[in-house]
Order: C-alpha cells, then structure tokens, then sequence
C-alpha cells in the first residue's frame, strides 16, 4: 500500500489538490492488478472484482472469496458487480452469474451461494449487470441480454452481444452492442440511425451512453466524450482531454460526472474537466457516499482518493524551513509563524520572512505574541525577548533585567504587562522593567515550561516539579499537581466557560477543580489547545490533532465508563507529519474560521468551515470465531461444547473512510468488569466463559470519532458439563437436603437409642448390684449363719472349735462387708487371678464342704480337660462368679452326696459343668430360671449372656441337676484384639437372635 500526497500551492485550489491518493496492489492482499468492477455494500465491505476472482476489503486487509460452486464450472475472473435493493450481490463471472445473498456478506459462507446458467451451450461469461429502478436484475453477454424472471434469467435479445447497461430517466435499457448503440423500451429494440455520425465517429465507436440525473447524455467514444441536453453545451476543456478516447461515465451520489479516459480519470466540473489524480489508467470506477474515489486500474491495482482534510505549507510555499516552532494569527488576519530559521508572516500570497538582516539578531523562534497595542513579541531560544514594532525589531535580553536568554512562551497579561516562562524562572516585564521569579520566590522548579494568566486574573506557571499559582509577590505550588503526587503538566489553557485545563505529559487532559486536579483523559497525548466558534476543542499533539466537542469532554469527567469521542488528523487526512511541534502557541484560529498547527514537516491549516461532518457509523459485526484451533463461521450466536477453554472472537468494524480511525471495545458479560480496547488483531480472547448464555458486546468509533453506543450483541452459550447443569444441580441439593434430614433423623434415632441405652443401663446397673449383692454380701451372710450354726452346735461341749468357728465367721463377715462395698461401688479390680480357674474352684468347693452342716460331708471334686490355659481377666471373674454361685446352690440346696465341676479346655469351645446328685429342682423353678426372691440361676445366665456363652440347666426330681456353660475359645483365651472382636460379634449376634425370638 502507498501513500501519495502533493504539497499544495499557496492561493491555488486545483481538484487535484482535493485528494490524497492511496495505491493497493497484489502485495497488499488484492487477487490481481487488474481490477474490472467495485462496489460497496450496506455493510460497509467493498468488494472487488479483478481477473483472478472476487475480494472483500475492509479497510484494513483484502479476503479472497472462494465462488467455486459444486457441480458447476469456475467461475475464473469478475467483469462486473452489482448490488441489489434487497441488499444481495450479483456477481457476472467469466462463467456466468453468482449470486452471494446479504445474510452471507458479513460471514461469507459458500453454502449460501446460487449460481445461475445463462444458456446451455454458449459462453456465459457475464460482460454487464445491471439493476433497474424497478428491482430486476439484467445481464449483458457475448450472445445477447437476459432479465431475471422467477429465480432464473431469460433471454430478452439474442444473438447480439451486449457488454454496456444502462437505464435512462424514461426507464428505457441504454445499451452498447456488438452493432453499437440501441435502446430496450422493454417490448423491442429501438435504434438510432445517424447518431454515430453526427457524434462524428461510426456506429461501433461508441463505447459508453449515459444519461445523468439533469437529463444530460454522455456520450464515451473513440474520439472523445460528448454532451448533448436541452441546452447546447460548449466543449469541454481541456480540449486535448475531450477529443481523447473516453470509456465510461459515472455519477457520484453527490450529482458530480466522472470520465474514465484514454489518459486518465477526470471531473466535468461546469465545461472543464480535472483530474484528482494524475497518471491514473482507470478501468473501473466507484463513487462511495462519503465523498472517497475507488478507482480499479489495467495493470496497476486499486487506487483510493480520499478527500484531503489537512492542507499542508511548507518552504516551497515561502517558508525558510520546513519545521514551524509556533504560530499566531495577528488582530489584523495576519498568520506569524515562528521557525528555527526566522519568522514568517503570510499576507495572502507567500510569506515574507524576517532573519538576522532584517534585525532579527537571534532566528531560532521558540514564542509569539501580540499585545495590546498590537506589538509583536518574539520569544527566542538563545537571544532572549523582540518586540516588532512597525518594521523593527527591538532586543530585551540578560542585559536588560530577563531571567534567561531563552523564552519559552509569553503571556500577555491583562494590564497589558507581559509573563515569560525559561528555563530558568519566571519574567514579568512591565513598562521595559523585569521582575524577576525563581525557587526563592516560591517557584517548585526554576525549569518552567509555560505561563499563563486565566480569566481572573491569576496566574500559574507550569513547573518540572508542578503547577504554581501566584499568590501576592510568591508562587505557590497546587499539592496535588506537583509531580511526585501526579502527572507533570506542561501547558494550561481555558475554555469558553472558564474551566481551567492542563496538558499532561506523556498523555492526559486535566481539569483544575477547586485546587486540584481532575483526570479528564488518560490517552490522549496533547501539547496545547484552543476553541473554535461551535465550542470544538482542539488539540495539538504528538499523535496529531484531535477535535472534541466541549459537551462531550464535560460529559466524560461525569460518565467514567463512557468513552470519549474525539475525531483525531493525521497522515491519512494531508498531514505530512503527525507531530505538532513544540512551540508556543503551536496552534491558533484566524477570524475565517482557519486551523492553524505548528508541526515538524511543515504548517498545517484545517478549514473549519468546510470540514465535512461524517453521519455514517461503522458497521460492526463478528466475522469468525475461532473454538480451540479451528475456525468456524459466527452466525447470529456461538454455542460451545462442554469444556472449551479457549475461544477467539474475530471483530469487524467496517469504516472505509478511515479505517485506521476506528477503535473497537468490547465486553462479555458475566467475565469482563469493563469494557476492554481491542488491540491491532481485534481479537478478542477468552479461556474460560462461565456455563450459559452471556451477552458479548461490541461497540466502536467511526472516522469522526463519535463512539456506536448501542453497538451489537452477540450471544455465546456454554454448555455445561452433566454436573454442571441446573438438574443436576437441583437433584445434588435435593439429595443433600434429603441427607442431611437423614442424618437428622438418624441423630434423634441416636439420641432416642441413647436415652433407651442409659435407661437399660441404670436397669442393668441395678441388676448388677442384686446380683453382686446375692453373690457376695448375701452368701456371705448366708456362710456366716452356717459358722454360727456350726458354733451353736459345737457349744458348749467343744467350746475351742466352737471359737475357732467363730473367729472364721468374724474374718467372714469383715470379707463380706468388703465384698458388699466393692459390689456397690463396682472397685472389683480386673487384675489377673493370682490362682487359675480350677484351684480357685477347689478352694471354694473344699471351703464349702468345711462350712457344710451335713452330718455326712459331701464328696467334691474337680475333673481338668485339656491342657488349662490363662483365662482373659474379665472373663475369668465372670466364668468364676457363674461356678461360685452353682457350687453354692449345690452345697445349700441340693442335698447332694456328691458335686463334681468339670473344667473343659477345648479349642473351639470352653467349657464348665457343675453337676450333683441331690434332689433336683423344683420344675417350676427350673421354667421361671429362677426361685421368688432369689437371683442365683437368673444372675447365671445373664453372666453367661454377657459373656456371650450359652447356660443350660438339666435337672430331673430325685436324679440332681446339671449345669453347663459354653463359651467360644476365642472369647475365653486368645488376643485381646481378636477375643474382643469376637465376642462383640457373638454378642450382637447372640442377642439379635434372642430377639427375634
């Protein structure tokens, strides 16, 4: 891509210097240098038709388009364009017509494409499409013209070749044939006899009929262009141009008739032709509505011609260089301007230039201003201060009080005094005396870049350390604008409703509010300002000049999230340089409403008057998408698979005035916090988009600045994964809320088992106790009624036995007040037997059989089984208790000759058996397990329940009683670990199956 621009002579105003010329070739994208039709559709895309196939452009990059069609042949070059009322293209091919519906412009697809036969057999290479006011389409070939007729061409006029259409103002086809010029009145060929001749040429010469909104005909042929209307029109001029082939008329929207000649492309403007743009072969020519030329060529790609916004004056205009410090406009019109060879003045012509010679001891302008009494000053950088006073020039420098041979900028104050910024301090000169300012006299810095006295008088002074304000006879810094604390400000200036603003730097604007400063922008790097009539503000910058309407730069500093509108001047509009120079004032408006900037490559003036507001927005929309690496069409939403974590959104913002002009944002809701700028690739991306459907939104800037607010929506839809959806979801808080219930209700079950369980245990606790106290108090008592007994019988013959019984019975009662304690109080110690099971059974047995009050002593003995092995502590009580209480029952109540315990060690199962030969149990005992008041079987068994054995009792009147307790080994002797989770498990399951019976 080229840009070419030509420097423009002072007081000259030819149609050439109206445009800037911008050249696109095959290297910048397009499919071919020669380029036969263009068209722009309501999207805003142009679309271009060379001999290598069809392109889209935005501006910005060219898309080949792919019209290959299934089934059909290619398409190969495009002759001619045509876009429908409804917003569709036609595209005439070398193989026929392809229609590309509106739907599929913003997102080519090739699916949507139809592709229409003309005539089996003949060649269908479309020459011309052409739309009527009446909507029908008609196309011209080589073998005749065809009109669309119920989705599909019919032929109108064959064997004829027809490669021109166009409609005049009575509706009749104005066409050019293989037998030259003929009207369609839409029911038969009406042809014009003698024309040819008296346009002086032959019937086959003339190339192109057109007839433009006045009813004036033109008419192309080989000897040139011809007018004829109701009026005769003389010839055109420049008659070398006239008399030259000439091979198509165009009209602009604006009414404006253009002429693609032999030699170039030209305006009739009255009876002369001009040309924007010289050395212009055009083959093809578009007109858009904002004024730009599309120009296709034979060989030397596409051409734009863009209306030049920017004139631009250099030293071929008169000035001593090209680089301009500063600029001023004069009470009487006059433009001074400040460079580093001399200063200039224009007075309509040239400019007239003052040096050294002239009196002008110093050249190198830094600062301008005019007082009051309409004297010139000129602030230099090395020379100190001038005053021009008619034609002279008068030095006031170090010698003469200034603080510095350098001024940066002048300030003419109220009381017509002056204020001059160097770096060095502050001046103020009044009446040819200075007054001098520096860091003693309150400034923050004596490096002071600006001066400047606001509506009311006061005056501040820009500082390398801050802004200070003037106060009596010292400055006085502004806190929040010294540097340490924000940006460093380099220039003030006012608007017309007083608000004091500074120019920041690197970037930002200011507002000074209440002795402070507040961010106006942060983006915009800008150096001075001024406003015109309309209350624009304009600005002087690095980036170029920038125009901002006041309205909206006071709505910005209210409404933070709204973007400013700001319409920026560059390259692209004229400038030779977008940087403004750094001068002071490097900007001002004359009285005729002319902007004029101070830059490096020359001075620049905008005419305000004349510059062209642009109404159109720029068209928006998503071009693609792209899900992980592949590249899909965007449609009217994006619906994404469960889990995709990266997705590309590729934006459009179609302006083809200015498409380095527009500036995109963006926003998804639900991810961004804000709007986001776009960078150069206008992508935006994203890794994770939140399960649902989220708006995605697009807003953008035209060439004027002025931001789309509405801008589009586009709606993505992530699909959630089966536990990401609102089911699932519900069911997991259902089934949580039905578990916690559940637990709930377990935890009342829990607290109802627990009171149950403390409930049976106070039972068993007060079981326990009968139990402990039958088994030790009682029978205690019981022995001790047998020991006195015993002495009451051996009384008084045997009076020292009968002492020796007593004493027993003394030692037995004081066992049995410590064995009813320990019953109560549960102290039993759990401790090891110091004896094993069957000598402590001996021991009872033969205590008993001493104890007995039988005349005839009982025969006890004890039978071992097995090889005896320790017994777990626990256990062995409980086994002990269970054979004690037996034995006793035995010795008391059986009247038995003989009792025998057998003591059985086996590897399953334990065993003990205590069995006599009295008189057996009552039947009725034996069914309730236990006598009326007395506890001794029931205690057995409950033992031997909790042991998690089994007790049974055979007894039989007359023939004894057998009593036997079974318990599992592993219960009885083994590990701590398996015993205790066995005999758990044989309880519960002892215990469940007693219930269930």
């Amino acid at each position: 891509m080229t840009l070419a621009g030509s420097v423009v002579a002072l007081g000259s105003s030819p149609i050439a210097d109206d445009y800037i010329r911008m050249n696109f070739t095959v290297e910048d994208g397009l499919p071919d240098n020669v380029v036969n039709a263009i068209v722009q559709t309501a999207n805003g895309l142009l679309w271009v038709g060379t001999d290598s196939g069809l392109a889209s452009f935005d501006g910005r990059e060219f898309i080949a388009i792919d019209l290959h069609i299934p089934g059909s042949p290619p398409q190969g070059g495009v002759d001619s364009l045509v876009e429908a009322s409804n917003g569709d293209l036609w595209v005439g091919t070398h193989a026929g017509v392809v229609l590309i519906p509106g739907s599929a412009l913003n997102q080519f697809d090739p699916a949507q494409l139809t592709y229409y036969q003309l005539s089996p057999g003949a060649s269908d290479e479309a020459e011309s499409l052409y739309q009527t006011r009446d909507g029908v389409i008609w196309v011209g070939t080589t073998h005749g013209l065809y009109r669309q007729e119920s989705g599909k061409f019919v032929s109108v006029i064959s064997s004829l070749s027809v490669n021109r259409i166009a409609e005049s103002l009575d509706g009749h086809l104005l066409l050019i044939t293989g037998r030259g010029f003929v009207e369609w009145d839409g029911h038969a060929v009406i042809e014009h006899p003698g024309l040819a001749a008296s346009l002086g040429v032959h019937d086959d010469e003339i190339v192109n009929v057109f007839q433009d909104r006045t009813g004036t005909m033109w008419y192309c042929t080989e000897t040139g262009i011809v007018r004829r209307g109701r009026r005769p029109f003389a010839r055109l001029q420049p008659y070398q141009v006239s008399r030259t082939k000439a091979f198509r008329t165009y009209e602009d929207p604006q009414g404006g008739v253009w002429v693609v000649s032999g030699i170039g492309l030209y305006r009739a403007i009255a009876d002369r032709l001009e040309t924007p743009a010289s050395d212009i072969r055009a083959r093809s020519f578009y007109a858009a509505k904002d004024g730009e030329l599309w120009v296709g060529t034979n060989g030397n790609g596409l051409i734009r011609l863009k209306h030049r916004v920017v004139r631009m004056y250099t030293s071929a205009d008169g000035l001593p260089n090209d680089i301009a410090m500063a600029v001023l406009s004069s009470h009487d019109g006059k433009i001074w301007v400040g460079g580093n060879c001399g200063l200039s003045v224009f007075e309509g012509e040239r400019f007239k230039v003052y040096r050294e010679k002239d009196g002008l001891l110093n050249s190198c302008v830094w600062a301008l201003a005019e007082d009051q009494n309409r004297d010139l000053w000129i602030g230099t950088y090395g020379g100190g201060l001038f005053r021009f006073r008619d034609g002279h020039f008068g030095q006031y420098s170090m010698e003469q009080g200034l603080v510095s041979k350098v001024v940066l900028q002048i300030a003419v104050a109220h009381d017509g005094s002056l204020w001059m910024a160097t770096p060095d301090g502050v001046s103020h000169m009044q009446n040819g005396h200075f007054q001098n300012y520096t860091a003693a006299e309150g400034l923050s810095s004596n490096q002071v870049f600006s001066i400047y006295q606001d509506h009311s008088g006061g005056v501040w002074a820009q500082t390398q350390a801050g802004i200070d304000r003037l106060v009596g006879n010292r400055f006085v810094p502004l806190p929040s604008a010294q540097t340490r604390d924000g940006p460093l400000s380099i220039k003030l200036a006012e608007d017309s409703l007083g608000d004091l603003y500074a120019m920041n730097s690197p970037k930002g604007i200011s507002l000074i509010e209440n002795n402070r400063l507040v961010a106006v922008d942060q983006n915009l790097r800008v150096r001075d300002m001024v406003e015109s009539s309309k209350h624009d503000l304009w600005f002087s910058g690095i980036d170029g000049i920038f125009r901002v309407a006041l309205n909206d730069l006071k709505k910005s500093i209210t409404d933070r999230d709204a973007p400013l509108d700001y319409a920026r001047f560059d390259r692209a509009d004229g400038m030779n340089s977008i940087q403004c120079s750094v001068g002071a004032p490097n900007m001002t408006i004359t009285p005729d409403d002319k902007l004029w900037v101070a830059t490096v490559k020359g001075l620049a003036m905008l005419d305000l008057a004349r510059l062209q507001q642009a109404n159109s927005k720029p068209t928006i929309f998503v071009g693609g998408v792209t899900i992980g690496k592949n590249k899909e069409l965007a449609g009217r939403e994006v619906v994404l698979a469960p889990g995709t974590h990266h997705v590309e959104l590729h934006l459009e913002a179609v302006d083809l005035a200015s498409p380095e002009k527009v500036r995109l944002q963006y926003r998804l809701d639900s991810v961004d916090p804000g709007w986001l700028d776009a960078d150069a690739t206008r992508t935006a991306i994203y890794t994770s988009v939140p399960v649902g459907t989220h708006a995605f939104h697009v807003r953008a800037s035209g060439s004027d600045g002025a931001w789309d607010r509405i801008g589009i929506v586009y709606n993505i839809t992530q699909h959630p994964f089966f536990y990401q959806t609102t089911w699932f979801l519900l069911a997991s808080v259902s089934a949580l809320v039905f578990l916690l219930f559940a637990v709930y209700l377990i935890r009342v079950r829990q607290l109802i088992q627990q009171t149950h369980v403390r409930h049976e245990e106070r039972l068993v606790e007060r079981e326990r106790i009968a139990r402990e106290l039958h088994d030790t108090l009682l029978q205690s008592f019981q022995g001790l009624t047998l020991h006195f007994q015993r002495a009451r019988n051996l009384l008084p013959e045997r009076a020292s036995e009968a002492m020796r019984t007593l004493d027993r019975a003394l030692d037995g009662a004081e066992q049995a007040i410590v064995e009813g304690r320990d019953a109560i109080r549960d102290l039993r110690s759990p401790g090891p037997a110091a004896q094993g099971l069957a000598e402590e059974i001996t021991s009872l047995g033969e205590e008993l059989v001493a104890n007995g009050n039988n005349r005839d002593p009982v025969q006890f003995r004890v039978v071992v089984e097995g090889s005896p092995q320790t017994l777990h502590p626990s256990v062995h009580i409980e086994i002990f208790r269970i054979a004690r209480e037996a034995l006793r029952n035995a010795f008391s109540h059986s009247q038995a000759r003989r009792i025998e315990t057998e003591v059985a060690y086996g590897g399953n199962l334990f065993r003990l058996r205590v069995r006599d030969d009295g008189k057996g149990l009552d039947p009725k005992v034996l069914n309730r397990a236990e006598r009326i008041g007395h506890w001794g079987l029931a205690g057995m068994r409950e033992r031997a329940q909790r042991l998690g054995g089994d007790l049974e009792v055979w007894s039989e009147p007359g023939a004894g009683t057998e009593i036997e307790l079974r318990v599992p080994a592993p219960i009885v002797y083994g590990s701590s670990s398996v015993r205790s989770n066995f005999w758990l498990f044989w309880k519960k399951k002892k215990n469940d199956h007693e219930h269930h019976a």
